[in-house]
């Protein structure tokens, strides 16, 4: 016997006489001696070491520099130096060909990545693979080859309320920080406010996650990766955790999103064609509706809804053999729900329920000739009741959206991103509301044929107020 096994022996009778101090009545709590006490938290200290001898190697520091590329002057007329800005977040390597899980808030927008490894002096070249911005994923590849430690990825559909958590990260660009605190809540879903889009099934944790831990992960007591911490509430100005932190979780539906990603494919969503909404208790009663059940509000012509028969004001109960509690959860069935898939649902309609079968459509995703449109590098879509419904658009009601950027392009410089709505192009009398993509399409278009150096976007990004940007001249010559 080393002297190894006889410290984990001592620890174990130590262990079994603190356990006894607990469970047995007759033991007071006084007799637990110190030594016993502190072998106890010797032992929870040997198992945090060995999360992060587990974890660590495969933790990465990211920073991602923009560049400006706005043409402007001086005073006396000559060209500025572009200016770059940068920003740091984490995230940890999944594959050993240097494959790295983050937020795609971390590199969206970048025109440069690094990553530097745990310990690491050296800054590594790094690509954006793939993003999505809906669960706000992202997959990055170090492009220096080389074969790199990774870490596991869990399963958070075991983790429960009051689960130890320990989050790793670089916050504040201190590199390779480790925190622990427990599972607060599962299933989070944060309110629409918070962004252009809905988050559901978040895992909530008091373990500290500051600016700069974005995109690292979340681990549990055996290092397996259950989230990636994605963002915190900070009441007021504040910058700093406040013990309410979330992470996306590893489930089965983001593992399919992450293994889509990591081969460079977009994340194909299902659509119905319909706008839903809750069901008050006037409405219930007056439809037959008890419990649960998502209210159809309107029902888009030509799309999956409208050809299977179902109608505005009816009540959708059942979904694919899944019982609809509430709207929220009947979005996310759809949006899980792979384009073409044949499915039957239940609406319930003069109280009585009807069965239909459907063909399940798709969020229409951009082809190569969208992303090419006039040179723009950028796709954009009709902002659609149906549309406002599926990303939970707020404050907006008309104008297009934008759904995907390429990198690199003149909409990616000009500050555009995927999920902006452009509201309108232009500024004063010689401003047009927008209100379809053909007609953003041809103002655009029209006014590049002007002699003017670019034009004004005036754009609204999630809860932010709107905002003007300015939209270059582009060279249709390409």
């Amino acid at each position: 016997m080393n002297l190894v096994h006889v410290r984990l022996l001592r620890l174990s009778l130590a262990l079994f006489v603190l356990c006894c101090g607990v469970f047995t009545p007759r033991l007071q709590a006084a007799e637990v001696t110190s030594d016993a006490a502190i072998a106890m938290l010797e032992v929870t200290q040997v198992g945090f070491r060995a999360v992060h001898n587990k974890v660590a190697p495969a933790l990465v520091s990211i920073v991602s520099s923009m560049e400006d590329t706005t043409a402007t002057t001086n005073i006396l007329g000559a060209p500025t130096t572009p200016q770059v800005r940068s920003a740091s977040g984490s995230g940890v390597i999944i594959r050993e060909e240097g494959i790295i899980l983050t937020n795609s808030h971390v590199v969206n927008g970048a025109s440069k990545i690094t990553v530097k490894l745990n310990g690491g002096e050296d800054d590594l070249p790094a690509e954006v693979v793939q993003m999505d911005a809906r669960t706000d994923l992202a997959i990055v590849r170090i492009t220096k080859p080389g074969k790199y430690p990774v870490a596991t990825l869990g399963d958070a559909g075991t983790v429960q309320v009051g689960d130890w958590a320990i989050a790793f990260g670089s916050p504040f660009r201190l590199a390779s920080t480790m925190t622990v605190g427990i599972i607060s809540a599962t299933g989070r879903n944060l309110p629409q406010e918070e962004g252009a889009f809905s988050y559901n099934d978040l895992l909530q944790t008091d373990a500290s996650i500051n600016p700069g831990n974005s995109g690292g992960p979340l681990v549990n007591i055996r290092g397996e990766v259950i989230g990636i911490n994605f963002m915190i509430y900070s009441p007021g100005d504040t910058a700093g955790s406040v013990g309410i932190g979330f992470a996306i979780p590893i489930n089965d539906y983001n593992r399919e999103i992450i293994k889509t990603i990591s081969s460079g494919k977009q994340v194909e969503r299902g659509r119905l064609g319909v706008s839903v909404g809750p069901l008050s208790e006037v409405m219930r009663e007056q439809y037959g509706v008890p419990t649960g059940g998502a209210f159809i509000e309107e029902v888009i012509p030509g799309m999956a809804a409208e050809k299977a028969g179902i109608l505005a004001e009816d009540v959708l109960i059942g979904f694919n053999g899944t019982t609809i509690n509430d709207y929220q959860q009947c979005v996310r069935l759809i949006e899980r729900t792979r384009p073409g898939t044949e499915v039957a649902v239940t609406v319930m309609r003069n109280k009585k329920p009807v069965k239909l079968t459907l063909t399940v459509g798709a969020i229409p995703t951009p082809s190569k000739s969208d992303l090419t449109e006039n040179n723009t590098g950028m796709s954009v879509e009709t902002l659609t009741t149906d549309l406002i419904n599926q990303l939970k658009i707020t404050g907006v009601k008309n104008g297009v959206v934008v759904t995907a950027v390429a990198v690199g392009s003149v909409a990616y410089y000009a500050g555009i991103r995927a999920g902006d709505i452009i509201l309108s192009l232009g500024v004063a009398d010689n401003r047009v509301e927008i209100r379809n993509a053909d007609e953003f399409w041809a103002e655009l278009s029209k006014r590049n044929n002007e002699p003017t150096k670019g034009q004004i976007l005036r754009l609204k990004r999630g809860i932010k107020a709107p905002q003007a940007i300015t939209f270059p001249k582009i060279d249709t010559s390409k």
